[in-house]
């Protein structure tokens, strides 16, 4: 069938050249893929095709959860309408953390239950303290080394039941987030049928231009197993577009400083190395940070009337480039793209902090973390001034 606009939306160019097939598609050979649709059938033969089939929920073998009627996935949750009184997040990583701040700020009662000896494992400590503070400042139960053992259903909750250092404990929840990870959408495909090799954890593998085993065909998004990000599947699409319709020069190697967001409240934006890492590779290492509060130079996080957070620079004190950045701030999920552009470009630190900035913004506080004029100390004497 056509393809048309939908109500409400701009013409689209492209609906009079592409037409849109309903049904489940595999592979019957490298060139032809069958589209099933109840007892209809579609072959499609192709000299190009493209797999775009992202990813699933990743269910952790918990006795009783997968039978819960209280088990969500994140999509699940976005469809639900009752708010619910009591929401158990299983796993602590960005899906977790986001959908735990959301419901919270909704009012709902919140747990996270967490693996691992601690939230955000792989930032630096001063920076995932801060995060991890604001989260629980916000009335988010953060519980970490958390073992979900088993979940019930009664009436009118699950009961999960899970384990702290052995100790056995129970929570109440009206629904359960599974938040513990996505895998690449493959099952189904037939992929051996067109000869596409695939990696340990369920991958297509693909080179530097998103082309599979079999050249002709791409795999773009989270199915090729990148980093499981909207931004990241759409330079995939950028990738691909240009292979087949410009000069095929852009590829996965030009991703540098790629940056990430976790849009809690204020948001969380990283980009580039953390501290530790910067030093366990050898870097000359210098730092710069300030709580968002303390910066005199960035009024508008007082004046959006939450100067909660973090700003931390990591610099290589030998070149003054940014190596990396933690922003935890008002406005970091857009200053961070910024901050990237910065270091693909090797713009020096001071550089970007000697620049003008309109005011008030968020950025205008690179002046006082980064700037490089150096500060002139006045006479300690003191001034009379007449009124004559």
């Amino acid at each position: 069938m056509r393809l048309p606009a939908r109500d409400g939306t701009a013409p689209r160019p492209w609906a009079d050249t592409v037409t849109v097939v309903t049904g489940k598609a595999s592979f019957l050979d490298s060139t032809t893929v069958e589209v099933a649709a109840g007892d209809d059938r579609l072959t499609i033969s192709a000299e190009t095709i493209v797999i775009n089939t992202g990813s699933v929920p990743v269910i952790p073998d918990i006795r009783g959860l997968r039978q819960s009627e209280y088990m969500v996935t994140s999509t699940d949750l976005l469809h639900t309408k009752e708010l619910p009184r009591h929401l158990a997040v299983i796993g602590g990583g960005y899906l977790g953390l986001e959908f735990a701040a959301m419901y919270r700020q909704f009012g709902s009662e919140v747990t996270v239950l967490e693996a691992f000896p601690k939230f955000l494992g792989r930032e630096d400590d001063d920076v995932a303290e801060v995060v991890v503070g604001i989260l629980r400042d916000q009335g988010i139960a953060l519980v970490t080394d958390a073992k979900v053992t088993e979940v019930r259903d009664d009436s009118a909750h699950a009961l999960v039941h899970y384990e702290v250092d052995g100790r056995p404990r129970t929570l109440e929840a009206d629904k359960i987030l599974v938040a513990t990870g996505r895998a690449p959408a493959i099952q189904g495909l037939g992929l051996d049928r067109a000869g596409i090799r695939t990696t340990d954890r369920g991958a297509i593998k693909v080179d530097e231009h998103l082309r599979t085993s079999r050249p002709h065909i791409y795999a773009i998004g989270d199915v090729n197993g990148g980093p499981q990000f909207t931004y990241i599947s759409l330079d995939d699409y950028r990738i691909v577009a240009d292979r087949l319709l410009g000069d095929g020069t852009r590829s996965t190697t030009d991703r540098r400083a790629v940056p990430h967001t976790m849009f809690i409240t204020p948001p969380f934006s990283t980009v580039g190395l953390t501290e530790t890492a910067a030093r366990e590779r050898g870097h000359n290492v210098r730092i710069t940070k300030k709580p968002v509060a303390q910066i005199t130079a960035m009024p508008r996080a007082r004046i959006m009337g939450d100067a909660r957070g973090l700003i931390k620079f990591v610099i290589d004190a030998d070149t003054d480039r940014i190596l990396g950045a933690a922003l935890i701030s008002i406005d970091s999920q857009e200053v961070i793209n910024l901050v990237a552009f910065a270091m693909r470009h090797d713009v020096p630190a001071g550089e970007l902090g000697n620049s003008i900035y309109s005011h008030p913004s968020t950025t205008e506080g690179f002046n006082e973390l980064l700037g490089t004029v150096p500060r002139v100390r006045l006479p300690s004497s003191t001034v009379k001034l007449d009124n004559d």
